[in-house]
C-alpha cells in the first residue's frame, strides 16, 4: 500500500510501506559498495552484474519516490552502458555508489511526518460525523467546515479551528433566525442576536413543546457566545487548544439542537 499525500497513516502502515523497502535498499547499496572495493575483481562481466544490481536498487528507490537518488541511478546506468573506446572504472562506479548512498539519506531526511496524539485522532479521522448524522443530513453545507474544524483541533491549530466554527455558527444563527421569523443577516452583535431570538421565542405559545426546544437551543447559543468571549460576532485574535475545544463543544451542541427542530 502506498500512502497518499496529506493522508494520515499509522506507524505500522509507515513501517509496512517504507521501512522494509528502505532496509532492502540500504542493504543492496551497502553490499554493492563492499563488492566495489579495490581488492575485489569484478571480472569481465562486472558491468553487467552492476547493471542488474542498479536495476534492483532503482525499483526500490521508485517505491520510496527518492527523486535525487533516481537521478543518480540514471547517471550510473548511463556510465556503465557500453560505449566504444570507454570502459567502466571500478573506483569511479564505487564513488558513484557512495554518492548514491548519501543521496538516499538526503531524500529521506526531506520526508516529514506529523504525529497526532491518540486523543486527537477522532477529530482528524472520525468514525462517524463529528456533529452527528442528523446535522450531516440537514446541513450538508456545513460538512466541510465541520471536518476542517476537527482537523485543526487534531493538528493543534486552535485559532484556525475557531475560524471554521465561526463560519458554522453564522450559518446556524441565520437558519435559527429564519425559523423564528427574525432577520439577522446584517446583525453582528452577539447580544443583539440573542435578544432578537429570545424576543421571538417569548412571543410563542410557552406551553408548546417546540417553544421549549427553541428556548433550549437559544440557551446553547448563549454558551457559544460565552465561549467566544466576545460581544461582537468575530473571534478574538488567538485561541488556546482548551478555548477552541470549548467553542467546538458549544457549537456542536447548538447546531445539533438546531438540526432537531428545523
Amino acid at each position: 500500500m502506498k500512502a497518499l499525500p496529506f493522508q494520515m497513516v499509522t506507524l505500522v502502515e509507515i513501517l509496512e510501506t517504507s521501512a522494509e523497502a528502505w532496509w532492502r535498499l540500504a542493504g543492496m547499496v551497502g553490499q554493492a559498495i563492499v563488492k566495489l572495493e579495490p581488492h575485489y575483481d569484478l571480472g569481465p562481466n562486472g558491468a553487467g552484474a552492476i547493471g542488474a544490481t542498479l536495476g534492483e536498487i532503482n525499483r526500490e528507490a521508485q517505491k520510496l519516490e527518492l527523486r535525487s537518488a533516481l537521478h543518480q541511478l540514471k547517471r550510473m546506468s548511463e556510465y556503465i552502458t557500453p560505449r566504444p573506446g570507454r570502459s567502466v572504472v571500478q573506483s569511479e562506479i564505487r564513488q558513484m555508489m557512495v554518492d548514491l548512498h548519501y543521496r538516499i539519506l538526503e531524500d529521506l531526511e526531506n520526508r516529514f511526518f506529523l504525529s497526532i496524539p491518540d486523543d486527537n485522532v477522532a477529530f482528524y479521522r472520525p468514525s462517524e460525523p463529528l456533529f452527528g448524522s442528523e446535522v450531516e443530513a440537514k446541513f450538508p453545507m456545513m460538512s466541510e467546515d465541520i471536518s476542517e474544524a476537527g482537523k485543526c483541533l487534531a493538528l493543534n491549530r486552535p485559532t484556525a479551528s475557531v475560524f471554521h466554527l465561526m463560519r458554522l455558527a453564522e450559518i446556524a444563527v441565520q437558519r435559527f433566525g429564519d425559523k423564528l421569523g427574525v432577520a439577522l443577516a446584517t446583525e453582528k452583535n452577539w447580544q443583539n442576536v440573542l435578544d432578537e431570538i429570545n424576543k421571538a421565542i417569548k412571543a410563542l405559545d410557552q406551553k408548546a413543546p417546540i417553544t421549549k426546544a427553541y428556548a433550549e437551543a437559544a440557551a446553547h447559543l448563549y454558551n457559544v457566545k460565552i465561549c467566544w468571549r466576545n460581544e461582537v460576532m468575530h473571534p478574538k485574535q488567538t485561541y488556546t487548544p482548551e478555548e477552541a475545544r470549548a467553542v467546538f463543544d458549544a457549537a456542536r451542541i447548538f447546531i445539533r439542537d438546531l438540526a432537531g427542530i428545523l
